[in-house]
């Protein structure tokens, strides 16, 4: 499992219970807990006490401290109420920072020009969306971000944690960029990019290839709560290692193929 620690100023209790755990008299248990893929600086985390206990998961009570499944299987669709279209999405351009790039885009054979959202090492793709209609409400569960390829060039040999896209929370910045302006300076607003972006990831997840075809990520229910009070002001897609994928952006036929938030708000 792994766990959301929402602020460095307060302590928070987080558990796990396990299922079918073989322990018997006598044996000897090792409880531990990981600090793990923060981001590329320095980290620390304080514990005040880790205890482990054997107890009866039916009697137990929930576990604390919002637990979501490391990579989480992706969630039915179906199971969602709200859908929600991206209302602005651009790139930001770690090169030529002082240029907008939201008319980045291919021509296609067949079709014509199709406006893009390119991820690689590069280029980050941000999105961001309005939730004002859900303000003051509380979300169910975790939710998905749907993203709709458009193509996708890798190396063709596996290599862990290589060729994969990593969505993080963008904590920062200029919390209204408009698509048609927004660069790389006016996003981040005089704040370093290393602050803007959150250092911890939501998800490092494949991209699914195949024109037209979906890739959903899972968002926890943390993280879509943040959005909805706006501590969080949107998401931004980043290449983690050699990538250059291109999904669908919202220019196209009305937002058709633009990326979605699925989740369901509380009763």
């Amino acid at each position: 499992m792994e766990y959301d620690i929402p602020d460095t100023t307060n302590w928070h209790v987080i558990s796990m219970t396990t299922h079918g755990f073989d322990a018997r008299p006598g044996d000897t248990v090792f409880g531990h807990m990981a600090l793990m893929d923060w981001g590329l600086e320095k980290y620390r985390v304080d514990v005040d006490y880790i205890k482990v206990d054997r107890v009866d998961p039916a009697t137990a009570g929930p576990d604390k401290g919002d637990p979501i499944p490391y990579h989480p299987p992706v969630a039915d669709l179906n199971k969602f109420s709200e859908h929600l279209t991206v209302a602005q999405d651009s790139m930001i351009d770690l090169v030529d920072t002082d240029v907008n790039e939201n008319d980045w885009s291919v021509q296609d054979r067949s079709r014509g020009k199709i406006n893009l959202l390119a991820v690689d090492e590069s280029h980050h793709g941000i999105l961001r969306w309005d939730l004002s209609r859900f303000a003051g409400k509380k979300v169910a569960d975790h939710g998905l971000l749907e993203l709709t390829t458009y193509s996708i060039q890798r190396k063709a040999e596996y290599v862990k944690d290589f060729g994969l896209i990593r969505v993080v929370e963008i904590l920062g910045g200029d919390p209204i960029w408009d698509q048609k302006t927004v660069t790389t300076d006016g996003f981040c607003n005089y704040e370093p990019l290393n602050r803007v972006l959150n250092s911890q990831m939501i998800i490092d997840w494949p991209v699914t290839p195949g024109d037209g075809v979906k890739t959903y990520l899972t968002i926890s229910k943390t993280i879509l709560q943040r959005m909805i009070d706006g501590r969080t002001h949107g998401i931004a897609i980043k290449a983690l290692g050699a990538i250059e994928a291109s999904f669908y952006s919202m220019e196209n036929e009305q937002g058709k193929y633009g990326a979605r938030l699925h989740f369901n708000i509380q009763k």
